[in-house]
């Protein structure tokens, strides 16, 4: 039967998300910005017909994937009601076409390669997965900082420019664009405003193709830390305090004290720590803003048996560069020959919160259980340490002896769960 002849059709079809409608002809896919979404798999499908089609017969609903390619049945409307109900069998570019049957014949014959969709769609039901890291800041001068926000965006349906970027001091800032519409690159060098002072919060927001909204925020980040670092430092360097400095360092000093910071690694590796954490005391004399300095003197003086020291060195480092693995692993050993286990935990717990599969700190973190006479806490440490990682062969030999072990571990180390 020609088509021209039927007399009814879809003159109106409409797709219902979230209480409102679009309206569709058959056309090429449409941008983005102007696609209907769909953020769950399931949703409804209005129709319209004209009022002398009734009583319709069926209610066929097709689908396709490929832009018209290959077309796919999905099924018929139970009631020859709008709406249909419709379950994504996948996500992506979705297209859709009805025929609709009567006494009078077919709307159509059933859609062929190349056939154009009545609706397009764009589903997708997965939001992305955004991670912000904690960001490295350049202490240079204030109209020279630059702050190395670093990210991780996962999602299979990401745009081309996915990523937002914004910043707010605290306590109660207003959110302030960094950038918009940034390629999903995982970094960018943000030349932070010379006239921002204080701590402030770094946000990440990922979009994807579907609508979906991801956001992750930093920490509080302290900008401008100069002369409350110097006075820190300074504790661990008190002859410092009476010296006559510039609260910015020269280029000149900035050199220098990298020279130095490599010549104290040097000495480290060769277990001459009172010649490292020298070389690491004169890099900070120079700039006190060499958190890495810190760092490696906190190993120094750890290594020398000065525990609360290394613990001041990890602290201060640590307010630079929370997230640093290095520190808080060194802080925590440091905490554990003080026998301060609580802290010793709480500084671990950073590491595997930011890296859920770092099994040498789930096996650190079963040992401070053991110290603390939390026998359940270590068992389920020592397993991550034995399971999460199986190719760390060293790792999963250590959890395994330690588990094998815990009776007499318990005995060993009875103390107090409080402590």
């Amino acid at each position: 039967m020609n088509e021209k002849s039927i007399w009814y059709q879809v003159t109106v079809a409409t797709i219902s998300l979230a209480g409102f409608g679009v309206f569709a002809e058959a056309t090429a896919p449409p941008a983005d910005y102007l696609l209907s979404k769909a953020q769950a798999r399931q949703f409804d499908i209005s129709y319209e017909l004209n009022e002398d089609a009734q009583p319709v017969e069926s209610v066929d609903l097709w689908y396709t994937f490929d832009e018209g390619k290959t077309w796919h049945m999905y099924g018929r409307d139970a009631d020859n009601i709008s709406p249909m109900s419709f379950s994504a069998p996948q996500e992506g570019l979705c297209g859709l076409y009805f025929v609709i049957k009567n006494a009078a014949g077919v709307s159509s014959t059933s859609p062929a390669a190349e056939t154009e969709p009545q609706l397009w769609i764009f589903i997708d039901f997965t939001p992305p997965i955004g991670q912000m890291h904690t960001p490295e800041l350049d202490f240079r001068p204030a109209d020279q900082r630059i702050m190395k926000i670093q990210w991780t965006a996962i999602d299979a349906n990401l745009s081309s420019r996915p990523i937002d970027l914004a910043y707010r001091s605290l306590p109660n800032g207003d959110w302030i664009d960094v950038r918009h519409k940034l390629p999903n690159s995982g970094r960018y060098d943000w030349r932070v405003p010379k006239e921002l002072t204080g701590e402030i919060m770094v946000r990440l927001t990922v979009r994807d193709r579907g609508g979906h909204q991801t956001q992750s925020a930093t920490s509080a980040i302290c900008i401008d830390k100069k002369e409350e670092l110097i006075a820190n430092v300074s504790t661990l360097i008190p002859e410092a305090a009476s010296e006559k400095k510039e609260s910015t360092p020269s280029e000149r000093d900035i050199r220098r004290a990298k020279e130095l910071v490599q010549k104290g690694a040097w000495h480290q590796l060769r277990n001459e720590h009172e010649l490292a954490s020298a070389r690491f005391r004169d890099a900070l004399r120079l700039d006190p803003q060499r958190w890495d300095a810190l760092v490696k003197l906190g190993g120094s003086m750890y290594a020398l048996g000065r525990f609360k020291e290394s613990t001041g060195a990890y602290e201060l480092a640590l307010r630079e560069v929370p997230a640093n693995r290095e520190a808080l692993d060194g802080i925590a050993r440091a905490y554990v020959a003080l026998k301060d286990y609580r802290a010793a935990e709480a500084n671990l717990l950073s590491i595997v919160e930011h890296d859920p599969k770092d099994v040498q700190a789930w096996l650190n973190l079963g040992d401070v259980c053991i110290y603390r006479g939390n026998e359940v806490g270590a068992r389920d440490n020592y397993v991550k340490a034995m399971t999460l990682c199986p190719d760390k062969e060293a790792i999963v030999s250590k959890a395994k002896a330690r588990l094998q072990d815990l009776p007499s571990l318990r005995r060993r180390y009875n103390k107090p769960a409080n402590q």
